[in-house]
């Protein structure tokens, strides 16, 4: 066995293999590597032109989305107030019509206690009045039955006589209180 103890290469002899591999390698692969490495390059370049133009549509429709959805915004918001305009127009109307009727009722109730009073008034002088009606028919029948009594009483007349007089009386009665 030999002794490797001994040989120590120098560091001349251990990159002389790798150059010349390197030439090698050159020789044989340098062309395909060139075109390996130009391709790789523009590949590169055509992904970064790529991705530099989908940044700017990206860019582009984002703003346009941004813009839509600050136009959208806009339309919302300008319903919005529509609608609360014509909540408050409504709410409005409601208050002048809740007043009106308010003071209507008010006027209706005062004119009803009024109407109530003179009802009641015009009952009471009716009433007096067929009181003061009633009464006068009253005293009239009382004398004129003690007028009959009186002429009954001095004539001597006999009793269906009488029978008749009263009945006739308590007709004329009937009849006038209907």
């Amino acid at each position: 066995m030999p002794n490797h103890k001994n040989i120590k290469k120098s560091p001349e002899e251990d990159t002389t293999p790798v150059n010349e591999l390197d030439q090698l390698r050159q020789i044989v692969f340098g062309v395909a590597e060139q075109q390996l490495k130009k391709q790789i390059i523009s590949t590169r370049n055509d992904m970064e032109q790529a991705l530099n133009t989908q940044n700017i549509n990206f860019t582009d429709r984002l703003d346009k989305m941004q813009d839509n959805i600050s136009e959208r915004f806009a339309e919302i918001e300008q319903q919005i107030q529509r609608s609360d305009k014509s909540h408050e127009d409504n709410e409005t109307t409601i208050e002048k019509n809740l007043t009106s009727l308010t003071s209507e009722h008010e006027m209706f109730a005062s004119a009803t206690q009024q109407d109530f009073k003179n009802i009641e008034q015009a009952l009471d002088s009716e009433s007096q009045s067929l009181t003061r009606n009633f009464n006068d028919q009253l005293a009239q029948l009382k004398t004129h039955l003690e007028s009959v009594s009186k002429d009954l009483t001095s004539s001597k007349t006999d009793r269906k006589t009488l029978a008749k007089l009263l009945a006739t009386m308590a007709t004329n009665l009937e009849d006038d209180q209907l």
